[in-house]
């Protein structure tokens, strides 16, 4: 049978874990043929589940995640993970949303060697938010700025451990902009942390009639060149400023008594962003 051809063997650590789960992906495709999850086992023992949608806890080496919350684990956990493992879970949620992620129990990889990688984005070429290794109990929780993620899991040849498992549940984007009558401050959304992905924020400032309002920034960094902040008078439809980067803007007077603060970022490289403090003279 056509189907049994090149099946590979399995040697040294955990080898029959890896002969049993090669029998079940072998089942499953006699059973569902081309509706199931296919994996293929390579050379180097990498798991490719090319049609994965993890609803609940799975020692998968990788996939594609939409659901909103679960978990994922390392390979054979609460058991040592394989040698040479190159495990790439890619998520995308709803649009409106970002992606949390808490590592829960016991945290253990090789010391330098074998390290867990999330990145704010759909491939591992995207923005990298932490990379783990060694031993830890992690209860930080780190955030992408959009609604995409890859978790990625690589070991060496040598010295296995328990790894890790990972949970992750999603998150409204924050909101931006708003109507603003007294003192206060702007900041983009999730300052000081980076701010999200394709971000559309407008403040407007209203003063009465014979003020005017005062700017003063605190801190600036966006992307140079692509993610800007713009000053705009409303009653001339003239820009007062305009500003991308990592300087801090000279401090403005309003023409008049109103300001519309219009911040945009792309979707490729996020930053802290700015915060601004306003003030009616």
């Amino acid at each position: 049978m056509g189907i049994f051809r090149g099946i590979p063997m399995f040697h040294g650590k955990c080898s029959r874990m890896r002969a049993i789960e090669f029998a079940i992906q072998i089942l499953v495709v006699l059973l569902l043929g081309d509706c199931g999850v296919i994996g293929e086992a390579t050379e180097k023992n990498e798991t490719l589940v090319t049609s994965l949608n993890v609803t609940e806890t799975t020692s998968f080496c990788g996939g594609f995640v939409t659901h909103s919350f679960g978990n994922i684990t390392s390979p054979n956990y609460p058991s040592n993970y394989d040698d040479m493992l190159n495990c790439k879970w890619h998520f995308q949620v709803p649009s409106s949303n970002r992606i949390l992620f808490q590592f829960y129990k016991l945290f253990k990889t090789e010391q330098g060697y074998d390290r867990v990688s999330i990145y704010d984005g759909i491939s591992h070429s995207a923005r990298l938010i932490v990379e783990l290794t060694g031993n830890d109990s992690l209860s930080q929780i780190f955030t992408t700025t959009s609604n995409t993620a890859t978790v990625r899991f690589t070991t060496d040849s040598s010295l296995n451990f328990v790894g890790f498992a990972l949970y992750y549940s999603v998150d409204p984007i924050p909101a931006c902009g708003g109507i603003l009558y007294t003192d206060g401050t702007i900041e983009t959304p999730d300052f000081p942390a980076h701010y999200p992905s394709s971000a559309k924020c407008r403040w407007i400032i209203t003063a009465d009639a014979n003020k005017k309002i005062a700017i003063n920034f605190e801190s600036f960094q966006t992307e140079p060149g692509r993610d800007f902040l713009t000053i705009m008078d409303p009653i001339s439809d003239l820009p007062l400023l305009i500003h991308s980067g990592y300087s801090i803007p000279d401090a403005l007077i309003s023409p008049s008594n109103q300001l519309v603060l219009i911040f945009q970022s792309d979707h490729v490289i996020n930053q802290p962003g700015f915060e601004l403090s306003y003030k009616i003279i």
